[in-house]
């Protein structure tokens, strides 16, 4: 019986071991009450990002700005483009383009945000990407994967936390040195435009 519990207890330390060190964010930029973190993700050359900041607005103003369609290129970086292309229910369906500096193309994705309401405190919005969605456009290079989240957390009856994590493999030919330190302007940039836009 001691044994067996012995060994429970090697096997609980190995797996909380291992969740933090997945977790293991390291804090790269922190400006005008915006961190931003990245880490290593397992099985890719590509880092993870992962921003916060605090703003004065309740959850359902958020998720209101999030779901406007017509505002969305305001706030995601480098958008050349962008297209809904399906509303259903709690999901909306994008294709986005993004602008990549000479010499490199474009690339294009079709994201799948989903609306989930955890609590009357907490939001998130799982953001998905589906490459094969629709066939991939010439001159554009079709992103291999995309992962991530929102997550909305209500501080007070008027302050928000708000949490933008996500992994992309960008594909084609981006090597992996020149493409992480990009990856800390995309995060930071995007809340300081969104937090312009849901504090008006």
């Amino acid at each position: 019986m001691q044994k067996r519990l012995f060994w429970i207890t090697i096997i609980v330390l190995l797996l909380t071991f291992s969740a933090l060190a997945q977790e293991n964010w390291k804090l790269v930029k922190e400006e005008a009450g915006i961190k931003v973190y990245t880490k290593t993700e397992s099985g890719s050359e590509y880092k993870a990002f992962k921003a916060e900041m605090k703003v004065s607005c309740k959850i359902e103003n958020i998720v209101e700005v999030l779901k406007n369609s017509e505002i969305i290129n305001k706030w995601i970086v480098n958008c050349k483009g962008i297209k809904l292309l399906k509303t259903d229910d709690n999901d909306q369906y994008y294709y986005i383009e993004t602008s990549l500096p000479f010499p490199f193309k474009n690339r294009d994705m079709v994201y799948r945000f989903q609306y989930i309401e955890i609590n009357s405190e907490q939001f998130r919005v799982n953001v998905t990407g589906i490459p094969e969605y629709i066939k991939p456009r010439e001159g554009i290079v079709r992103m291999a994967k995309t992962n991530g989240f929102w997550l909305l957390s209500s501080i007070d009856t008027s302050t928000t936390a708000v949490t933008y994590q996500m992994h992309v493999e960008p594909g084609g030919l981006i090597p992996a040195w020149l493409a992480n330190p990009f990856i800390v302007n995309v995060p930071f940039s995007t809340f300081k435009d969104l937090r312009n836009i849901i504090q008006k």
